[in-house]
């Protein structure tokens, strides 16, 4: 099947079908698309990736619990400590309520990070914090090796893993973890680069 007509992978829809026709409001305002320049798709990371979060959130709310009915109660008769409960109660309603702000905040962080994938360039967009924002862009020109890299049974089964571009200078910075259908992705930036050489050397020979 020509790469025309191939299905965007799921669930991370390309804000951009291979046709070229985008969405240009979807984009990240540091990605300015120059003249003849089109959006092959932009990744999204997998949702798997934030689960370990939530089971960490979770784990801390059962904990939380345990400390205020089990523990602290237990602590109170030994030493005769009376109107316990009602402390018990707002501590653990106090962890419960900044364990979620914590997991928005973490959530909300967790989807920004993203790479927009263009027929001359990849732009990755690594939000490490609420105030930490990276904002890299390699040239579809400077790039010489996709690999990718899915380790376990988890990642084989639900389709993700961490998918890296190598150049000369940098081996190491450009790379997506947690991405869905990493295959097909390197697949699209290998095609992608492949007709950036081709347009180049039909310009150069013209």
């Amino acid at each position: 099947m020509e790469p025309a007509t191939q299905t965007p992978p799921q669930p991370d829809q390309p804000v951009a079908s291979r046709s070229g026709k985008i969405d240009d409001t979807r984009l990240h305002p540091m990605v300015v698309l120059q003249r003849g320049e089109e959006v092959v798709a932009t990744i999204k990371r997998h949702p798997f990736g934030i689960v370990t979060l939530y089971i960490g959130g979770l784990i801390g709310i059962i904990v939380a619990a345990v400390l205020a009915f089990v523990i602290v109660p237990n602590f109170a008769d030994q030493y005769n400590l009376e109107n316990v409960k009602p402390l018990s109660d707002a501590a653990l309603i106090a962890i419960a309520v900044i364990l979620t702000v914590v997991l928005g905040l973490a959530t909300a962080i967790y989807w920004q990070n993203e790479w927009i994938i263009t027929t001359d360039s990849i732009t990755q967009i690594s939000q490490r914090g609420l105030f930490n924002r990276q904002v890299s862009q390699l040239s579809m020109d400077n790039l010489e090796d996709v690999t990718v890299d899915q380790a376990g049974i988890i990642p084989e089964m639900l389709n993700f893993g961490t998918l890296k571009v190598e150049t000369a200078g940098e081996r190491s910075k450009f790379q997506f973890v947690y991405c869905p259908q990493p295959n097909v992705y390197a697949r699209y930036i290998l095609e992608a680069h492949e007709k950036f050489l081709e347009d180049r050397r039909n310009v150069q020979n013209a």
